[in-house]
């Protein structure tokens, strides 16, 4: 079809917007493209509606949250964070629509239903009351660097529709004797007057062992104040804490969190749907976005989508295509580049220097990868692959290497 790729980008645009009747229009596109035998460009068509209900499907709900268990004055544009005495920098970022140029997180299950627990109880208050209890209102959310726990405290504010007053702890430290602990307590007054959600990032600079002798009185001080003022919002809001060294904190802290949730590295399932997401304009058959994530290995969400975005420079500035041999080469010219193959081992390592390894190790993992699919992307032969698959059968029977001859 002539100009089809404008009609692609169209309907992907429009597909954004949620709209029903666009929808229907794609839809009937589509059915017209079959209708005329183009079951390319139909297929195409297909991949954009169902990426499109993907991205509906994770579209996160907001809880209507009741002014009695979160009191205080509405936050708005001209509402300023307090500032450092000494310096003048503001002690926190107020963020007033929490979810605005944030993308939706994916989670594995694990993490979706811890977090899902924590939104079960502010959903369901009245069976709370009940028994005479309230929601949990503090949450420390720890973990590897760029495991999205910045994004899931955001997210879960904005589920609450609630504004976000965010505070990075390292920096309310000052040099000053006296100053880091009187900017805690005003950090805490200020949120304590607003409907918020609190934000604690870098939760580790401050919260550290408190009998550990290389500290300074002036740090224990600090830190005593920090948990005399958890205390005193225990009641109110919601507060979230983040680190990336969980083992620095004292169990006094630990105490003060009623949630602990640990953002792991995503599970191969979560991985494909990350990547799906993150490669987005990019239309790839499902075959061709496992293999990808079996080529990337176990990584971070940050890393995930770092791979995509450069694979998609690539292929631009490349010139190329999208077609699964082009998105192939694309991805092992990046892969020592990213670092992904630094380390002599893995699916990454197979892939640039073991072709039949490759093939099996993929054929055979977790992922459920067609052989005419791999064979398309490799440009071999399905005979070829298949010879592969077995002589890696053998291998790992046998202990032995494989053939590399055609």
């Amino acid at each position: 079809m002539e100009h089809f790729s404008v009609i692609q980008s169209l309907c992907r645009t429009g597909l954004e917007t949620r709209d029903d009747r666009f929808r229907r229009q794609v839809e009937r596109l589509r059915d017209r493209l079959r209708e005329s035998g183009d079951e390319k460009a139909a297929g195409t068509i297909e991949r954009l509606l169902k990426a499109a209900t993907s991205k509906a499907t994770l579209a996160p709900s907001v809880i209507e949250v009741s002014r009695s268990l979160v009191t205080g004055d509405e936050l708005t544009a001209n509402v300023h964070a307090p500032a450092d005495r000494e310096t003048g920098v503001p002690l926190a970022e107020v963020v007033l629509n929490p979810a605005a140029g944030r993308p939706t997180p994916i989670y594995d299950v694990d993490i979706e239903k811890a977090l899902g627990g924590i939104l079960d109880e502010w959903l369901k208050t009245e069976h709370l009351k009940a028994i005479g209890i309230e929601p949990s209102r503090s949450c420390l959310i720890y973990g590897p660097p760029g495991t999205g726990k910045t994004l899931t405290a955001f997210s879960l504010a904005a589920r609450l529709g609630l504004p976000v007053v965010n505070a990075r702890i390292d920096g309310l430290v000052s040099s000053f004797l006296g100053t880091t602990a009187r900017n805690i307590a005003n950090l805490f007054e200020f949120a304590n007057r607003y409907r918020c959600v609190l934000v604690l990032d870098e939760f580790d600079a401050l919260a550290k062992m408190r009998d550990d002798p290389h500290e300074l009185g002036e740090i224990k001080r600090v830190v005593n104040t920090l948990l005399q003022n958890l205390d005193s919002r225990a009641g109110k809001g919601l507060t979230i804490a983040i680190t990336n060294h969980e083992a620095l904190l004292d169990p006094a802290v630990w105490r003060r969190f009623e949630n602990h949730i640990r953002m792991t590295l995503p599970d191969a399932l979560t991985r494909v749907a990350m990547l799906k997401t993150f490669l987005v304009p990019l239309t790839l058959d499902d075959d061709v976005v496992k293999t990808l994530a079996f080529v990337a290995g176990e990584r971070s969400g940050s890393d995930l989508k770092n791979f995509a975005d450069s694979l998609k420079r690539n292929l631009a500035l490349g010139n190329s295509g999208a077609s699964p041999p082009e998105v192939m080469t694309a991805a092992r010219a990046l892969l020592m580049r990213l670092g992904f193959a630094s380390d002599g081992i893995g699916a990454a390592r197979l892939f640039l220097d073991d072709e039949p390894g490759f093939v099996g190790s993929v054929l055979n993992s977790e992922f459920t990868i067609k052989q005419e699919s791999l064979a398309q992307m490799l440009v071999k032969s399905q005979s070829t692959v298949s010879r592969y698959a077995k002589d890696f059968q053998t291998r790992r029977s046998t202990g032995g290497q494989v053939s590399h001859a055609e």
